[in-house]
C-alpha cells in the first residue's frame, strides 16, 4: 500500500484532496501520516519515493481565503515534452498554478515541482470564488473573473491533466500499480423553464404572439398555425400541439444513442415570473412527470432564482418535488439538479443542497463562457472552504450550456461551424480523459428545427 506523508496544517483539506485524487479518481489504496517538520508531500512504497512540492496549503495556512493565497499572474508554463512525454495532456505546455514546472530523478526517487494537490484543491473547491468579490448582474461569479479565463485554460480540465502527471510519475516508480477503470459518458440534462408555451398564458399572449408572426416573422400562415395549436391545447388538452412540448422528441433522441436525459423542474417561485409560470400541482405537469419516469429518464430539481443563498427555500422546493413524485408513484435512488440561471455562491449553495438532502448538483459552469469551471470532467465530492470540511454532496460539473455558446449575450457563436467546433472540442477533451461530457440543452430550444438538428449532430 502507498504511504502519503504530509506537512502539518490544514489537515482536513489535505486529506480531502488526497481522498479525491488518489482514492476517487485513481482508485488507489493509501495510508496517511502527518509530520510537523515536513516541507513537501511524500508518497512512498517499496523503498521508492515520490516527493511533491507543497505551496498552496503552506501559504494559505496563514492567509486562508485572503487574496495573498491566490496564484500570481502571469502563470508559469511547464513544457513537459522532455520530462514526461507519455503523460496524457491537452497540450505539452502546462499552466503551473502553484509550485514550479520541473521533474528530477535520483535512484528510486522522483522529485516533482508541481503542487498537484494544492492546485487541484484550489480548482475543485472553487476556492477563488470565496475570495474574489466580482459578480455579474445576476450575482454570479463570472468566467472573466476566474483564474482559468485570465490565464487562458478554460478549455482544459487542468485537474485531470495534473492527475495524469501524478499517475505517470507513480507508474515510473511502481509499474505494478493499476488505476480505476473509467468510461466516457454523455450526461444529457434539460432545465425545464418553460414546459408549455400556451397552457399557462392568457389570450392576450396569443394575440401578441400572432401579431409577432405577422409583423416580425412576416408569416400570416404561422399566425394561423399558432391559433390552431393554441385551440388544440386550450380546448382539447392536446399538449403535443404546444411548441414547447418537446419532451418526447428529446427522449427519442437520447434513446436513439442509448442515453438517458435528466429533466430538472422548478417547484416554487421565489422571485416571481422569472421562475416560470407552472406549478407542480397542475395535472399536465403531473402527467409529464409520470411520462418521463415511465420512459426511464430522470427527474430532478431546478431550484428557483433566490434559492442559492436560502437553505429554507431550497429545502422547501426539494420537498415539493419529492411529494409530487411520491404521489405519482415515482421513485429514484439518486436526486440532483441545477440552479436556475446558474446562480451560485461558494460554498453556501453547496451547503444548501446537502442540507436539503440532494445527492448531486450540476450547476458549476459559467453562463458567459463554456469550459471547465472546476478544472475537471469527473464527478467528485465537494468541500466547504469556510467550514473547512468535506461534504457528502457530489458535483457533476456542467461542461457546456447551449445558450452560452449560441446566444449573442454570451459567446455569440450562433448555429454553425464555429459553434459546433466549440462544443466538439469540449466533448473530445472529455473523451480523452474518459470523463463526463455534461450538456445542458433547454427543452424550449428544441422548438427551432435548426437547433434540434445541431443537437442531434453533436450527439
Amino acid at each position: 500500500m502507498l504511504k502519503v506523508t504530509l506537512p502539518s496544517g490544514l489537515e482536513t483539506a489535505r486529506q480531502y484532496i488526497l481522498d479525491v485524487l488518489l482514492g476517487e479518481f485513481l482508485g488507489l489504496p493509501f495510508s496517511t501520516e502527518i509530520q510537523d517538520d515536513r516541507k513537501s508531500v511524500q508518497i512512498s512504497a517499496d523503498d521508492r519515493l515520490l516527493t511533491i512540492t507543497d505551496c498552496f496549503f503552506k501559504q494559505a495556512a496563514n492567509a486562508w481565503l485572503q487574496p495573498d493565497s491566490l496564484p500570481k499572474l502571469p502563470l508559469a508554463h511547464w513544457a513537459l515534452a522532455d520530462d514526461l512525454p507519455t503523460a496524457n495532456l491537452v497540450s505539452p505546455s502546462l499552466p503551473v498554478l502553484f509550485g514550479d514546472g520541473y521533474l528530477t530523478s535520483e535512484e528510486k526517487r522522483l522529485n516533482l515541482g508541481l503542487d498537484i494537490f494544492g492546485s487541484a484543491f484550489f480548482m475543485l473547491s472553487r476556492y477563488e470564488e470565496a475570495v474574489i468579490s466580482e459578480r455579474d448582474s445576476h450575482d454570479r461569479f463570472p468566467a472573466t473573473a476566474s483564474l482559468a479565463y485570465q490565464a487562458d485554460f478554460m478549455q482544459r480540465p487542468i485537474v485531470n491533466e495534473y492527475v495524469e502527471i501524478l499517475w505517470t510519475c507513480m507508474k515510473q516508480l511502481w509499474p505494478q500499480l493499476e488505476r480505476k477503470p473509467r468510461e466516457f459518458r454523455m450526461q444529457l440534462t434539460h432545465d425545464v423553464d418553460i414546459p408549455f408555451q400556451y397552457l399557462f398564458h392568457s389570450p392576450i399572449f396569443l394575440l401578441r404572439y400572432m401579431a409577432a408572426d405577422i409583423l416580425k416573422r412576416h408569416s400570416p400562415s404561422k399566425a394561423v398555425k399558432t391559433w390552431i395549436n393554441w385551440m388544440k391545447v386550450k380546448r382539447f388538452n392536446d399538449m403535443t400541439a404546444d411548441p414547447c412540448y418537446t419532451f418526447d422528441a428529446i427522449m427519442d433522441i437520447s434513446e436513439s444513442h442509448d442515453l438517458k436525459s435528466a429533466f430538472y423542474f422548478i417547484t416554487d417561485h421565489s422571485a416571481g415570473s422569472i421562475d416560470g409560470l407552472y406549478t407542480m400541482e397542475h395535472p399536465e405537469i403531473r402527467r409529464l412527470l409520470r411520462h418521463i419516469h415511465a420512459r426511464g429518464h430522470e427527474i430532478g430539481l431546478h431550484p428557483s432564482y433566490n434559492t442559492y443563498r436560502s437553505p429554507t427555500q431550497m429545502a422547501k422546493e426539494f420537498e415539493i418535488l419529492k411529494q409530487a413524485c411520491e404521489s405519482e408513484g415515482i421513485e429514484q435512488s439518486v436526486w440532483g439538479g441545477r440552479q436556475h440561471f446558474l446562480r451560485w455562491e461558494t460554498p453556501t449553495t453547496f451547503r444548501n443542497w446537502e442540507a436539503a438532502g440532494l445527492d448531486y448538483d450540476s450547476t458549476l459552469s459559467y453562463a458567459d463562457h463554456v469550459g471547465f469551471r472546476c478544472g475537471t470532467c469527473y464527478e467528485y465530492p465537494v468541500y466547504d472552504v469556510i467550514e473547512c470540511q468535506p461534504l457528502k454532496l457530489r458535483e457533476r460539473p456542467l461542461v457546456a450550456m447551449e445558450c452560452s455558446v449560441i446566444d449573442e449575450r454570451y459567446m455569440g457563436l450562433g448555429i454553425g461551424k464555429e459553434a459546433f467546433d466549440e462544443f466538439q472540442r469540449l466533448k473530445t477533451t472529455c473523451q480523452q480523459f474518459k470523463g463526463d461530457f455534461t450538456l445542458l440543452w433547454h427543452n424550449y430550444r428544441f422548438v427551432d428545427p435548426t437547433e434540434t438538428e445541431f443537437y442531434k449532430t453533436l450527439l
